[in-house]
Parts: C-alpha cells; structure tokens; sequence
C-alpha cells in the first residue's frame, strides 16, 4: 500500500509537471503561429505589392525609353522581373491563407486539448490528493491492526507469527464441515 502511495504521489508530481510542459509549449506554438508567421507573411504580401507594383513601373518605363519609332522593345529582363515578383506575391498570399487555415486548426485542436486538460488538472488538484489521504489511512489501520495482533500474542505468550486462533478442536471441526455438502450429506 505504500508503495501504491508512493506511486500515486510520484504520478501526481510528474502529471503537473507535464501539464505545465505542455502549457508552454502550447503558448509558444500559439504565439508563433498567431503572431510571428501571420505578421510575416502579411509583411510579405505588402512586399510582393510593393515589388509588383515597382518593377511594372520599370516595364513602362523600358517601354517608353526604349521604343523605336513603332517598334515595341522586348524589356526581356524587365518581364523576367515582373513575373518574379508576381510569382513572390503569389506565394505570399498562399502562405497567408495557409496560415489562416492552421490558425483555424491549431485553435481547434486546443480547444480540445483544453478540455482533456482540465479534466486530468481537476483530478489531480482533487481527487489524487483524496486518494493519498485514504492510502494514509490504510497504512495506519494496517499498522494499527498488525500492532494489536503483536501485543495479543505476545500476550498469550504466542509467537507473534501466530496469527490464527483456531483451537485444535475449531479446526477438527472446519475440516469435517468442508467435507459434508450443502444437503447435509458427505462429499464424495
């Protein structure tokens, strides 16, 4: 029974000290999530604006400056550059919405863990500590009775091995009651 208590005691230590863990750990991926990767990518989008809306004003301007007569330049490197920084947007707004649908997840996925969490947390407040308490018990009462069983047969003069009180007459009688049925009659 003690060492039933002691495990429960050690249980309790080492399932608070996981909670807590988890808790922060918990936080940590929340914040980077809700903050850190939303705050850069939505940075990110602002760039690929910025870098859209900078390298069309190179493109115009190539066109305008290079342009013979009715001939239309080809600007090749400033096209390049434009479909790059479009394609950097691109995946900009994608990161966005990615992180949007994670967030959405996460969030879920805590609720949940928030729930099984304050259920094993109450238990552990509550009723681990009720538990100990009736381990306590036991082991007094379980001391206490093994006590009063030393003092009666060293009283007796006893062994205090000795446990039973069986008379020698009490266990005659035992071993021919368990050889008789339930009707009364021998067992075969």
């Amino acid at each position: 029974v003690g060492d039933m208590a002691a495990a429960v005691d050690a249980f309790r230590t080492q399932a608070a000290a996981a909670l807590e863990d988890l808790d922060m750990e918990l936080r940590r991926a929340l914040d980077w999530i809700h903050h850190d990767r939303h705050d850069h990518w939505d940075h990110e989008v602002r760039r690929g604006w910025e870098r859209v809306t900078q390298t069309r004003t190179e493109l115009h301007q190539a066109k305008v400056s290079r342009k013979i007569g009715n001939h239309d330049p080809a600007c090749v490197d400033e096209k390049k550059a434009l479909a790059r920084s479009k394609q950097r947007l691109d995946i900009a707004l994608e990161k966005v919405e990615a992180v949007r649908h994670w967030m959405r997840n996460i969030d879920q996925a805590v609720h949940e863990y928030r729930g099984s969490r304050t259920a094993l947390a109450a238990w552990l407040d509550s009723e681990a500590p009720k538990a100990m308490s009736t381990l306590m018990r036991m082991i007094e009462n379980l001391e206490s009775y093994l006590a009063v069983q030393v003092r009666g047969s060293d009283a007796a003069g006893l062994p205090s091995t000795a446990t039973s009180s069986a008379t020698p007459q009490t266990s005659a009688a035992m071993s021919e009651s368990s050889c008789t049925s339930s009707q009364g009659e021998p067992a075969p």
